[in-house]
């Protein structure tokens, strides 16, 4: 397997072009105005994290994005930031983007235009859709029309930087008060920006009715996707913009009326306080009746439609362990064309890069196995200008090349036999890929780089360009071999899937702590939990708890997570002695770790962390100044539950912390059992001692065990040989001494 390097960015390189300091960003607002016009960033930085590469003396990329269906656009411009190698600065080149296969501008590259690192243009709204393509076309001066039929020159290179980014000025189209149209205008599955759909609560809101907010804030969390979504509560008034508002008992918010009817209903109305926007209404006359319309809402959107529908739909059947939807099942190989947009991986272009995304269990434990595999049928297109014996596609995991596939593999001699005797097409052939363990993460990403070659008597500006030349559908990704094994407390699967208490998807297993009288911040931080756990299951969460700190007893039987401040949730302090970091206003000190006999004795974690963190360094450093943190420890009402503590000492610094969760540029620093953040600095810490939850087969434990105790496993060995060694000897020798006896009795 070929790995393609690629260069880093930044202006400490030799071969890069610098950006230079004299051109500033261009300032332009994201802001939500009012219905004469909005206006809104897409950054590169957003879709993607990392810089695009094109590579090569002609080479082409792009990534798609989408916008909001009720948008109308009116004004549009790129600002582009981008980079080069010092070998594109010898020659002069050109740089050229499209949107929709449509020209929008263009960049010449090279000494004649000095280090020239930035751009922009307007272009017209006309070209933009719901779902839109951006593409950078790369070509060297003198090289477009054999570019095709050559190798890459790695040495030289344009990259698009991540600080690139789309303007848009947008009105807003009316949406008609319509339940149908759920989950627009509240959530738009094609919106490019982060979900702010604020919550309007009763005062003092009690645990039943926060549990119906957690059902629909799981359900537009799941809308939102990976995007993220945050959930601004308030008591009192309406906010501008949509909103969702529960109410209970008919105590409607000034300036809405009363929706008729009896029961759980679900209502869309206009907001008083703003013309263009809408509030969804979750009626109940009971807080029984509440959670009963927000889990119609939450599990049966379809069922809803008009300005008001009743809402009393039953609860789906209680879910499994494992089975969430959006992880990919690790009993049986799943097929590409089963994931969302893994049917249609096809090379647009001779250099084209479509992936698909999945999730998996986060648990997962490969023992013996190297890692997972996927057998990858590639499908060939008819095209007479491809050269095929030097095309290939290579396999990128999570930005890592995994395998390279060649279009038309040069057998080997048992499988030239093969082909001899059993004849097939070539593109009935199957590649296999190993996918390493130690890369699959719970979020994952898989890019299918097409590397496509020209026959050398092509014309390279005259081809006949073909998307059907793509990854077949029925492609699988296999996993069914691995065991679920994983050691806890671990905030990194906490902070990436919501994990162990996503183990069941619907949160049956789990609940959530608040004080007696929450905080809007509070509230909130709980609703962008329960958000980013639908995000990473694929089902909004119907079957948790909510109680408050005196009455947690009531649920010692699962898995808890608390959540408040330290002067409003009592259990922060009751529990405080559990955290392997303690802060006070004065001093911080840290649980001592493992002695080194302990940690001859503590079997290896793959996933620990390789240092035990630097958190008690930053909260010493910062005391006195507003903090929050993350604790996981075994539960004190039962020894087989596991508890996450949410904690902070101001409100803001709460909603920050759970803002973190779930964003994988963010929550990579979130590992051990305590994460500490003030401001935008965070840092983690393990104290080394944890428990081990899952079953392995016995071979795997025996290897576990040796891997983990390998000067132990060394002495047993030398002990078995020297055994069996005496054993042997024992045996020799008796085995002598009858022989002997034997021949001096029959001598005599």
């Amino acid at each position: 397997m070929t790995a393609t390097p690629v260069p880093p960015t930044g202006s400490n390189r030799p071969d890069i072009m610098p950006i230079p300091s004299q051109l500033p960003m261009a300032n332009y607002p994201m802001f939500t105005g009012t219905a004469d016009g909005r206006s809104q960033l897409i950054r590169l930085r957003d879709l993607r994290s990392k810089a695009l590469h094109l590579e090569g003396a002609a080479s082409e990329t792009g990534i798609a994005f989408t916008t909001r269906q009720d948008d109308a656009f009116v004004a549009a411009r790129i600002s582009l930031l981008f980079s080069y190698s010092n070998a594109v600065a010898r020659d002069d080149g050109v740089l050229q983007v499209f949107l929709n296969n449509e020209p929008i501008g263009s960049v010449a590259l090279g000494k004649a235009s000095g280090p020239k690192a930035r751009a922009e243009f307007t272009f017209t709204p006309a070209l933009l859709s719901t779902d839109n393509r951006l593409q950078f076309r790369f070509t060297l001066k003198g090289q477009g029309a054999r570019a095709c039929t050559l190798d890459r020159d790695r040495a030289i290179w344009v990259n698009i930087e991540p600080a690139t980014f789309i303007y848009l000025s947008t009105t807003r189209l009316p949406v008609a008060d319509d339940l149908a149209s759920l989950p627009r205008p509240f959530a738009d599955p094609k919106d490019p920006l982060p979900l702010n759909l604020p919550f309007v609560l009763p005062p003092d809101p009690e645990p039943g009715l926060l549990q119906a907010a957690g059902m629909v804030a799981g359900y537009f969390g799941l809308v939102a996707g990976n995007k993220g979504a945050t959930f601004p509560v308030q008591y009192t008034g309406l906010p501008a913009g949509n909103a969702v508002v529960l109410v209970v008992g008919g105590n409607y918010p000034p300036g809405v009326a009363a929706i008729p009817g009896d029961g759980p209903r679900v209502a869309v109305v206009a907001n008083p306080s703003q013309v263009d926007s809408k509030l969804l209404l979750v009626i109940g006359d009971t807080t029984e009746q509440l959670q009963a319309a927000a889990g119609t809402l939450a599990t049966s959107p379809s069922r809803l439609s008009g300005g008001w529908s009743a809402a009393s739909e039953p609860l789906p059947a209680p879910r499994r362990a494992y089975d969430a939807p959006k992880w990919i099942p690790s009993n049986r190989p799943v097929r590409l064309g089963e994931i969302p947009d893994g049917g249609g991986i096809n090379g647009r272009r001779l250099l084209d890069s479509p992936g698909v995304t999945f999730r998996t269990a986060p648990d997962l434990f490969f023992g013996a196995l190297s890692g997972g595999k996927m057998y990858v049928h590639i499908r060939r297109a008819d095209d007479s200008w491809v050269d095929a014996g030097n095309s290939r596609v290579f396999v990128d995991l999570n930005q890592r090349t995994v395998g390279e596939i060649p279009l038309e593999p040069k057998l080997k001699v048992l499988s030239r036999l093969k082909e001899w005797l059993i004849p097939g097409k070539a593109e009935d052939r199957v590649s296999q890929v190993l996918l390493p363990g130690f890369q699959l993460a719970s979020q994952n990403h898989l890019d299918f780089r097409f590397e496509l070659r020209a026959k050398a008597d092509a014309e390279c500006e005259m081809l006949d360009w073909s998307d059907r030349t793509g990854i077949d559908p029925d492609s699988t990704i296999d996993l069914s071999r691995v065991a679920h094994f994983a050691a806890f407390p671990n905030l990194a699967l906490f902070a990436n899937a919501g994990f162990p208490f996503t183990r069941y998807a619907d949160l049956a297993t789990t609940a959530f702590v608040m004080p007696e009288t929450s905080s809007p911040e509070e509230v909130q931080a709980l609703l962008n939990l329960l958000g980013m756990m639908a995000d990473a299951t694929g089902v909004p969460p119907t079957r948790h708890e909510v109680v408050d700190a005196a009455k947690v007893d009531q649920v010692a039987d699962r898995d808890l997570i608390v959540i408040g401040l330290t002067s409003n949730q009592p259990l922060l302090k009751q529990w405080e002695s559990h955290n392997s970091v303690h802060i006070t206003p004065t001093s911080v000190t840290a649980a001592p770790g493992l002695s080194f006999l302990q940690r001859q004795f503590q079997p290896t974690d793959p996933r620990a962390p390789y240092y035990r963190g630097a958190a008690p360094e930053l909260a010493k450093a910062n005391i006195g100044k507003p903090y929050a943190y993350l604790s996981s420890f075994w539960s004190p009402l039962n020894e087989n539950r596991l508890v996450v503590m949410v904690g902070s000492t101001q409100p803001a610094a709460l909603v920050a912390m759970s803002g973190h969760l779930g964003d994988p540029e963010v929550s990579t620093n979130v590992q051990g059992d305590f994460y500490y953040l003030t401001g935008s600095k965070g840092e983690f810490y393990t104290s080394g001692v944890r428990k081990f939850v899952g079953g392995l087969p016995i071979w795997w434990r025996i290897q576990w065990l040796a891997g983990s105790f390998e000067l132990a496993a060394f002495i047993c060995v030398i002990c078995v040989i020297l055994i069996f060694a005496v054993m042997i000897e024992r045996f020799s020798a008796h085995r002598a001494n009858r022989l002997l006896t034997r021949t001096l009795s029959d001598g005599s």
